[in-house]
């Protein structure tokens, strides 16, 4: 699975967290409302399953908001997972960097540069 399909699924488990609790729902309120059973939004709440299309629109009526909301949302929150994300990667990538620059050896570097060993 793609990195950013990760910080998508957490997005989506953050904005029903924030939404049903925004409008003072319970899971249990909130599955009477929407007709979804109150374990699949605890699943979707915990990051163990993913809300189809359908499903947002069912809790969206259920939040009395509509999808465009809902969506605009989605994303502020992906794109602040994303930029917190990024001054990790970038550290991770120097430190990668640095370890890969202090074991480079000498005749390693040669043999890479003659395109290997040739021996007759």
């Amino acid at each position: 699975m793609y990195y950013e399909t990760l910080l998508l699924h957490e997005a989506i488990r953050l904005l029903l967290i924030t939404f049903r609790q925004s409008r003072r729902h319970t899971q249990q309120s909130l599955s009477m409302e929407s007709g979804i059973s109150r374990q699949f939004i605890s699943q979707m709440e915990c990051g163990k399953r993913v809300p189809s299309i359908d499903t947002l629109s069912q809790l969206s009526i259920a939040l009395k908001t509509n999808i465009s909301t809902l969506m605009v949302e989605l994303d502020r929150i992906y794109q602040h997972l994303v930029r917190q994300q990024r001054p990790k990667q970038a550290a991770k990538a120097t430190s990668q960097t640095s370890i890969a620059a202090e074991s480079t050896d000498p005749s390693l570097e040669y043999i890479r540069k003659a395109k290997g060993i040739h021996i007759p």
